[in-house]
């Protein structure tokens, strides 16, 4: 088991120095998530090394929690206390909400863990930073990022249950949590963006362009409605709200709300909004390794993310698998309340179905 005995504590505080400036509709954005790719390349310089105290917190954290009997989709901060890696952790929300938006914690201690151990100190860290949410129509809190057979054409199927090169996306929820349980054969990087960046590069060359994607886009569903809902919604994908910028992504959700009943098809001006919108993504994008034991957490409201296309392994054991949390901060960054009110803000709620944790998926319907 790699643990470090220090930690990098230091690289990830980028919020001790940062600055933002009140945001404004159609002028520059200054705000500390707006890096540059080369900013992020050297992984080292935003990420923490999860210390062999870290662990031992851990450790005693998910004994206690184990003790009270109570159902892993329970646990909270209340119930799992860490003391100094508690600090750390408040500071990595500061980094996410204050800083770049994004922060990759090494060497979680997978080999001192079985996988419902994983899965508490996982969750108990978790809220930390936020209030879990649940992923998915079936109520998971605890997501499962791997190939189980989906088509991502499909306007059902949500791109975390196959193998392909999803397009860049933010999740319905304040922070993205991503724990890698095991890699691919080959492929399967993480790739991330800023979403400041894009909007500032964008606003300079075609600043017509911008102003489409401050106008509302239709967004589906993926089929996880409640009766009576409609398949979609609307969104902007570029917002401000006293003086904060945010942004979501221009996502397969867009293309597929192009193929529902009562979806007007795109405009020319959307059409090239969205043609210039994903080049500059591309464009300003950085692709960063996961490793056994890494979390990548990010602000989604600042930051975009897809992975890499990739080939797995033919042992199911040895399958690309990713635990995800989605948190909800309720002291987040400020957004409309039109976001915060939308599936974007409050992840996927369906009447009368209960928050759960599973430890693994093994088919799509259960995914």
């Amino acid at each position: 088991m790699n643990i470090s005995t220090s930690g990098s504590r230091d690289n990830f505080r980028s919020y001790l120095e940062a600055r933002r400036m009140p945001a404004r509709a159609m002028d520059p954005v200054v705000d500390p998530a707006g890096w540059l790719a080369n900013e992020l390349r050297n992984v080292s310089t935003w990420s923490y090394d999860i210390t062999a105290a870290d662990v031992a917190e851990l450790q005693a954290a998910v004994a206690a929690f184990r003790r009270s009997g109570k159902p892993i989709e329970a646990v909270s901060r209340a119930d799992f206390p860490l003391a100094t890696f508690g600090e750390t952790l408040r500071d990595i929300r500061r980094e996410l909400l204050d800083g770049r938006g994004i922060v990759m914690m090494r060497h979680f201690p997978l080999d001192a863990f079985d996988r419902e151990e994983t899965a508490i100190a996982y969750l108990g860290l978790g809220c930390y930073l936020g209030n879990p949410m649940s992923q998915n129509k079936h109520g998971h809190i605890l997501g499962h990022v791997k190939d189980l057979g989906g088509d991502y054409s499909d306007a059902k199927t949500r791109g975390y249950m196959t193998n392909a090169e999803m397009r860049f996306h933010s999740d319905g929820c304040d922070y993205v949590g991503l724990l890698c349980l095991q890699t691919s054969k080959s492929g399967g990087e993480s790739r991330v963006v800023s979403s400041v960046t894009v909007y500032n590069r964008m606003l300079a060359q075609r600043p017509d362009l911008v102003k489409v994607l401050t106008e509302d886009f239709y967004r589906s569903r993926t089929g996880e409605i409640n009766p009576g809902e409609l398949p979609y919604f609307k969104q902007p994908i570029f917002s401000f709200a006293e003086g904060y910028f945010s942004a979501i992504g221009v996502g397969a959700v867009i293309d597929k709300a192009q193929k529902l009943p009562g979806v007007p098809p795109f405009t020319t001006a959307q059409k090239e909004a969205v043609e210039l919108y994903r080049q500059t993504v591309d464009e300003c994008a950085v692709d960063i390794g996961f490793e056994r034991g890494d979390i990548q957490f990010l602000n989604n409201w600042v930051m975009l993310h897809t992975r890499r296309g990739y080939e797995d392994w033919p042992e199911a054991s040895r399958r690309r698998h990713l635990l995800r949390l989605w948190l909800n901060d309720p002291n987040g960054r400020v957004v409309s309340p039109e976001q915060r009110s939308s599936r974007t803000g409050k992840g996927v709620q369906i009447a009368g179905v209960k928050l759960v944790a599973p430890l693994d998926v093994s088919e799509s319907a259960d995914a």
